[in-house]
């Protein structure tokens, strides 16, 4: 019986339905016989609600393969500083624009204070790549103009007795071409009232300024941009870099290593095991407020981390923005990579960056190198993939590969790039 009633429900609710639309099947069957054929179509007494499908679900984002682990980097950090008898290393990888992994190995003090990946170095010449961002935020600022004439900032005229219609400029000194003496180890030399002298003709060997055949590696003439830099500004580099950049990106540094917020942090440098520069000689490095005074620390007194100069190579390397904020002009970051030449070296020098082909299994990389009191260090980034390695080492061997990198650091770099 069951199965009788069930048969009967559907015909008895049809019957309904008509019913209480007060349609007669003969109504029924003339409207649909109107269709579409020129009549008037049967509106419905019922509204319909149209069916919606749901929107597809968009496929994820793939999680981008890291290019390496933080335990491959330290067994990388711990391979490169036994093989090649470091004190203490620390490196820095990034990826993405995005410092991925650091990792840090053995002493900040010899037989006394591990290092860590928050010590602090003075990093050489990897300060060189430090000025040039300064001078990159200077020309946002509308401050610099790189290939204006010295003459301008430095209230004389300036400019080589032996080229006097060659004017020198800050672009001449960021490619090492400005013809000057390379007088960096005369303290009274890095005096700005001295610089000023030497500008104005007594300063400059033979050569003609600018040109590629001019370039000789000039530690005198960042010295000399950096005052440059701070008379154009008028403030000092520093607070121009600490404005622009360092505070932005929570990094403590400072172009003096007594002017870094947590001086407990300094890292004593070493050759072999032999302490080359205390901590309590660094403490009396410090800033002086007075802009183009003296040029000591912009050759190589910059002070951070593996992981701030890190920080720093991400912003280049992701064209000026760093976790989403443009800090510096992609016009600027362009110039800065722009190639003047190539060296001798086969490496093209650009504003100060260096650029080099087919190197470490990459197209091309970006980078800068430094050494000084036992210090060896690589700044290095990949323009096209944004991957970048950074090394500190104090102590190691100073042996280089045949890119001039220093083995300490290419160990490290070589295998991170090439088994990405």
């Amino acid at each position: 019986m069951k199965r009788a009633i069930f048969c009967l429900l559907p015909a008895l609710a049809l019957a309904l339905a008509l019913a209480g639309c007060g349609r007669s099947a003969a109504a029924m069957a003339a409207g649909e016989a109107q269709g579409n054929g020129g009549g008037m179509a049967m509106t419905p007494s019922f509204s319909t609600t149209p069916t919606h499908r749901p929107a597809p679900t968009p496929e994820p984002t793939p999680t981008p393969e890291p290019l390496i682990t933080q335990e491959e980097l330290e067994a990388l950090a711990a391979r490169a500083g036994e093989d090649h008898g470091a004190m203490g290393l620390q490196a820095a990888v990034i990826q993405d624009g995005e410092v991925i992994a650091q990792a840090a190995w053995g002493w900040a003090v010899n037989g006394q204070v591990s290092m860590t990946t928050d010590h602090k170095m003075r990093c050489a010449s990897l300060t060189k790549v430090s000025v040039g961002l300064c001078a990159g935020v200077l020309m946002d600022q509308g401050l610099l103009d790189p290939q204006a004439d010295l003459s301008d900032y430095w209230g004389v005229d300036v400019g080589s007795p032996y080229y006097p219609d060659v004017p020198i400029t800050a672009d001449i000194l960021l490619t090492h071409t400005s013809t000057l003496a390379d007088v960096s180890g005369s303290l009274s030399a890095l005096k700005g009232s001295s610089a000023r002298q030497r500008l104005a003709g007594s300063g400059f060997l033979g050569g003609k300024p600018g040109e590629a055949g001019s370039w000789a590696y000039n530690n005198y003439g960042f010295s000399v941009l950096g005052m440059t830099l701070e008379l154009a500004a008028g403030q000092v580099l520093d607070r121009v870099m600490g404005d622009a950049l360092l505070e932005p990106m929570g990094i403590d540094a400072a172009f003096e290593a007594g002017s870094v917020a947590d001086t407990g942090l300094l890292c004593p440098l070493y050759q072999g095991r032999s302490m080359t520069r205390s901590v309590d000689t660094q403490l009396g490095y410090v800033c002086i407020d007075q802009p183009g005074y003296r040029g000591n620390y912009f050759a190589g007194g910059f002070t951070c981390s593996a992981g701030d100069m890190a920080k720093l190579a991400a912003l280049l390397a992701e064209d000026g923005v760093y976790q989403a904020e443009q800090l510096i002009s992609s016009e600027s970051v362009a110039y800065l990579e722009e190639p003047a030449f190539q060296t001798g070296s086969g490496f093209f020098q650009c504003h100060p960056l260096r650029l080099r082909e087919d190197m470490y299994g990459r197209d091309r990389l970006y980078y800068h190198t430094g050494s000084s009191y036992g210090f060896y260090g690589l700044m290095s980034y990949d323009p096209d993939t944004g991957d970048g390695v950074v090394v500190f080492s104090t102590g190691a061997s100073g042996a280089a590969d045949q890119y001039g990198v220093y083995s300490v650091c290419a160990d490290i770099a070589r295998a991170v790039y090439e088994n990405a």
